[in-house]
This record gives C-alpha cells, structure tokens and sequence, in this order.
C-alpha cells in the first residue's frame, strides 16, 4: 500500500513537467470547456437570481395593492399610492448595477379569465373602485449581460427579463348572524360604498326584514335569511344564529353566499335576546353569557313585562323615519326610508328636555316650544345610542334619577349577569349586501335554496328596536357602513396572489 501511494505522489509532481504532446492537446481542448462552463454557471446563476429578484418585487407589489381593494370609493388611488410608496424592492445583477426595482404598469381587474394560460384582457379590467378585485402589477423590464461567449450563443450578449403579478382581495366574516338584503344603490349613479360615506345615508332606517307576503319578500320564498349550515339551517337554527353572541358560521365574498327560505315565526324570540327580552325558549337563556344583551337596550318598554314583548306608552324607544309612519317610503321597493326621524321628541322623553347636544362634531339647539332644532337633520339613531353609552346618558333611573322622565330603563335588567361581554355591541349585526337585480339578470334565482350567489360586500347594521308580531314583525335598523379589517373582529381579510 506504502508503495501504490509513493507512485501516485511520484506521478503527480512530475506532471507539470512532461513533455507529451497529448497533455497539452488535453489541455488546449478543455480550456474553453472548462472557462466557458464556468460563465455558463455564473450567468445561469445571475439570470435565476435577477428572476427571483424582479418576481419577489412583482408578488409583494401585487399583494400591497390588494390588500386595499375593499371596494370603497378612494380603494384604487390607496392601492396605486401603496405600491408605489410602502414597500422598497431592490434588483441586484441588472446591467446597471443594483438599483430600486421600478414598476411599468398597475391594472385594476374586475374579473379573470378562466384559464391561467389566456391573456388578460381590456375586457377584464376595472376604471371604477366599487368592482376593482383584483390588481396586476408589471415590473419595467431590466437587462443582464452574459459572461457564456457570445460566440456561441448567437452572439447573444444580454437577457432583458420582467415579472408579472395578479393579486386579489376576498373577505370573510365569520361568527356573525346570517342575514342578507338588496343594495339599495344597484342600478344607480353612486355605489354603496360611496353611500355610506355620508351622514345622511347612514341615518336612513331599513327593512332588513319585512312581515311577509307579496312585495315584501327578496324573491319567492325568502325574507332576508342566509343559510350557513348548507341545507341544515332549520328554524331553530336560523334563530339561535341570530340570538347567541357568535355563531360556527363564515361567510365569504368568492365562496358566495346561500339563502335560506321561509318566513320563521319564533325569530323574533332569539333576536330580541339583544334587546334584554326573554320570552318562550329563550326565557332559559336569561342567564347564559352567550345571550347577553346589549349595553344600551332602550326600545320604549316598561312596567311589569319589562322583560317580555310589551310596548309602553310611557316610554319611548329609538321612531321610525317619518316616511314609514305614513306609508310614504318608496326607496329600495319601500324598504328605505328618508331619514327624517322625531329626535325631538326623543331627547324629550328620555333626556329630560336636553336643550343642547354634541354627537358626532355637530351641536344641536333644540327649542321644545316652538318644537324645532338647528341644524334641521337628525344624527343617525347609531350616533344617538353610541352618544348615550359613551357619555353615560343611557335613558332611564340610573342616569337621571328622579328627574327621568321615561319610565324604561334604558340598561339592562333582564339578564342575570348584565351586558354581554364577549361581543362589542350586541345591537350591531353584520349582513352580506347582493346585487340582486344582476343576480336575476344572470339567471340566476333568488328564491328556494339558490346556488351560492355572489356578495357585493359586507355591512354592519344597527339595530334600532325589537321585532313584533304580525305586521310589526320587522327587523330594523340603519347601516353604519362597510365591514374592515383590523376595525372589525369578524373579519378575516384574505390577500392571495391569483397568478
């Protein structure tokens, strides 16, 4: 063994020297292979890199804008303004050397084409912020010099490259009633979402739910209930969804939305639990945290069945608009109203004549004599119920004492353990808005147990006053505007890249 391992050293030191003509042919034929492999590599190496570099930008880019797409008027110039200004991507192998990724184009797409493979086209893009979803992102092409001889290679000194990214927006909300209506802005000049930027549409009281019948029904069949158990979701279960503090359901703008048919007579049991009411099965629950009620439940009840459905002249909950008492609202197929409501007497009865009101940065003189304020408009009945928790004005004994002039207690009384503490605000539910009339116009129904149908957005919804009976048998309130991320904690905002 000693001597194999002195002939391969001998061997090996005295290969520099010889003299045969074979080594140096060897030698001759292997260098370009050996030199040019080695650049093969490195550009190989940089090409790959510089791809990863441009794709890193195009994704993140793609993803920031995305994540501004809630269809909100100002959604487009905020996604346009975070692509270009939140996140810095730098490229390090570009003929000019390492600099800031720069961007060529940002498109603003309402729809994809079906295959990943077809083109996008003007067809699929977006000009209006209410149907942008999705955005494309695309990354100013940069250029890579090669090292591999260019001799071979068809004298091919350089490789431009550029990325591609479509990211899109869905949302998600979960642990919230199962409740739907039509976009009262379908079909006309403003969106929704620009809607619910202004105050007077937001203090317009909706029928969320009408009694049933005719012209009060969404579609044949349906009342406004959605169906979060897939065909599973009878009566009970719609009732309890809408009575507990969370539900197991979620419901997604991409997945769409079922609708659950029938008009169901002991909901208003389950739903009243948010207004400190117990009466039929629910009486069991008077003690149960998941069926607490709000903090503020005033609703203009009184006296001895205070904690079951029973109205009293001596008190006085949030009015109705104006147009609903004389049948005279024609909005939205008359489920909306004007917005004019008698805050007057309102602040009479359960703020003891209060002459001068704050809410919301706008200061109210009411003269009870003449029966007129300034400003003329009301603050929405929300503003109203949030001023009354915020400042410790909750109508009733507990806030003005003797001097109160309603006979309700405005604070819980009912529920054994008061308020509820694992929601926000039990008066506020969240409800997925349709585009209704496009929903027929496609083919799709809105009666029965539809196919899922697609959802504009989600909203919350403040609920004004307990459902009745018969006619009354109503689920009002006033829409406070979109559901958000990071404001509100049943949403789960999703931002995936599409390709």
């Amino acid at each position: 063994m000693k001597r194999k391992i002195n002939e391969i050293c001998f061997r090996a030191r005295h290969f520099g020297a010889a003299t045969s003509g074979a080594v140096a042919v060897w030698a001759a034929l292997s260098l370009p292979v050996l030199v040019g492999g080695g650049a093969l590599s490195v550009d190989i190496a940089r090409i790959q890199n510089m791809d990863n570099d441009l794709r890193t930008a195009s994704d993140t880019l793609a993803r920031v804008g995305a994540a501004e797409l809630d269809q909100r008027p100002d959604s487009m110039s905020r996604a346009t303004r975070a692509i270009q200004t939140l996140v810095r991507n730098d490229q390090r192998f570009a003929r000019e050397g390492r600099a800031q990724v720069e961007i060529q184009t940002i498109r603003y797409l309402k729809t994809l084409p079906p295959k990943d493979y077809q083109l996008i086209t003007n067809e699929n893009v977006s000009y209006f912020p209410s149907e942008a979803r999705y955005v494309e992102v695309v990354i100013k092409p940069e250029v890579v010099n090669t090292l591999f001889p260019a001799s071979l290679v068809s004298k091919i000194s350089s490789v431009e490259m550029t990325a591609q990214s479509v990211a899109g927006f869905d949302q998600t909300i979960c642990g919230t009633a199962p409740v739907f209506f039509c976009n009262p802005a379908e079909g006309k000049s403003e969106s929704i979402y620009a809607l619910m930027d202004k105050p007077e549409f937001r203090r317009r009281l909706v029928k969320f739910k009408s009694p049933g019948g005719g012209q009060t029904q969404y579609g044949p069949g349906n009342f406004g209930f959605l169906d979060p158990y897939e065909g599973n979701s009878g009566a009970s279960k719609i009732a309890d969804a809408i009575a507990i503090d969370k539900t197991n359901a979620c419901y997604s703008k991409s997945a769409g939305v079922r609708l659950r048919p029938g008009n169901i007579a002991s909901l208003s049991r389950g739903f009243n639990t948010r207004f400190d009411i117990y009466d039929g099965p629910y009486k069991q629950k008077a003690n149960d945290p998941r069926y607490a009620p709000a903090e503020n439940v005033v609703k203009g009840f009184a006296g001895g069945r205070v904690c079951s459905s029973s109205l009293s002249v001596d008190a006085l909950g949030l009015p109705k608009d104006t147009c609903f008492e004389t049948g005279t609202c024609t909005e939205a197929g008359g489920r909306m109203g004007n917005g004019d409501w008698d805050f007057i007497s309102y602040m009479k009865i359960n703020h003891d004549f209060m002459s001068h009101i704050t809410i919301d940065d706008v200061s109210y003189s009411i003269d009870y004599t003449r029966n007129v304020m300034s400003p003329s408009t009301p603050p929405s009945r929300y503003s109203l119920y949030r001023w009354e928790i915020d400042n410790d004005h909750i109508p009733g004994f507990k806030t003005y004492g003797s001097r109160s002039r309603t006979s309700e207690e405005g604070t819980p009384t009912c529920h054994k353990l008061g308020p509820s503490q694992t929601v926000e605000d039990r008066r506020v539910i969240h409800a997925a808005l349709i585009n209704c009339g496009a929903v027929e116009a496609s083919g799709q129904a809105m009666n029965g147990r539809s196919d899922p149908l697609p959802v504009e957005t989600f909203v919350k919804v403040f609920l004004s006053q307990p459902m009745g009976s018969g006619q009354e048998n109503i689920i009002w309130g006033e829409i406070i505007g979109p559901v958000l991320q990071g404001e509100d904690s049943v949403s789960n905002d999703q931002i995936a890249l599409a390709r």
